[in-house]
């Protein structure tokens, strides 16, 4: 059985402003499950963003560690009282998106099986995108599911990309990323309709960079003019977000501008805030 050490154990933290009081005033708790990793977010009654607590484990570990999960789960303050927990975003890399037109349960699972060979531990979730009118599936450890059950019964489960299908893109065409430490959840829109999602791997923002300008080029997009947002599950991606924006011209982090150098929570803020949005 693997164990994770505090000697193997990286955390984040972020208090809107200091004291002890912030605690007492979180309302709602968010929280996102990553295949070495979690992070909780806190918010009030009125849905301003108050903590952010982060942990993540080495790489060189298994992914979904239950040991880790379930220590967090009952020692995290802001996860104490489990009716708080409103939802529960799935960082999941095993997905597809299936129009409703196309869509059926069981030939939809086979194809999910087949395309991302999931694993007879894991269980296949289906969230509806009522606005694209697709279906978007994703696996995820049983394991886990039970785990959620368990502690916080009331919580929707929902994939982390959810987000990006919600938002209202201002131009015609827009490419939402939301970067990990080593992947990155990518969605675009041209003329405003879903056109692509995929879920890839990364080293460096170059990798990044060669995949945005590889699908611009295979789609005919000028990626120069393309709306690009980016956000981060924690702070440690920020540095690539910085070397992205100068490949691309209209790379947005958060709400504004990449401010470079700038390491903080800026774009993990901003996710947090979409995803709030998603869980209400």
């Amino acid at each position: 059985m693997s164990e994770v050490t505090n000697t193997s154990l990286s955390q984040q933290s972020y208090n809107v402003h200091a004291g002890d009081s912030l605690i007492i005033q979180v309302s709602k708790v968010i929280c996102i499950l990553f295949p070495r990793g979690l992070m909780v977010s806190g918010f009030s009654d009125r849905g301003d963003l108050l903590m952010i607590r982060y942990s993540d484990y080495k790489k060189e570990l298994p992914p979904w560690i239950l040991d880790f999960f379930e220590h967090q789960f009952i020692n995290e303050q802001l996860l104490s009282v489990s009716h708080k927990v409103a939802a529960v975003f799935i960082a999941s890399d095993k997905g597809l998106v299936v129009p409703n037109l196309l869509y059926d349960q069981i030939s939809a699972e086979k194809w999910m099986k087949k395309i991302n060979f999931v694993e007879g531990n894991e269980i296949v979730t289906v969230h509806n995108l009522q606005e694209d009118r697709t279906n978007y599936l994703f696996a995820w450890p049983a394991a886990m599911n039970s785990l959620m059950v368990r502690y916080f019964p009331a919580a929707k489960v929902l994939p982390l990309a959810t987000y990006q299908f919600y938002k209202p893109y201002k131009t015609e065409n827009a490419l939402n990323c939301c970067l990990s430490n080593d992947q990155v959840f990518a969605t675009l829109y041209v003329n405003r309709q879903l056109y692509w999602h995929q879920v890839f791997n990364y080293q460096t923002a170059e990798d990044i960079a060669y995949h945005i300008k590889l699908l611009c080029n295979q789609h005919k997009i000028d990626s120069d003019t393309l709306s690009i947002q980016v956000t981060a599950t924690n702070r440690t991606p920020v540095d690539v977000i910085n070397e992205l924006a100068q490949f691309f011209p209209n790379l947005k982090d958060g709400a504004g501008s990449v401010n470079s150098g700038d390491k903080n929570f800026t774009s993990t803020i901003y996710l947090l805030q979409q995803l709030y949005a998603c869980a209400l």
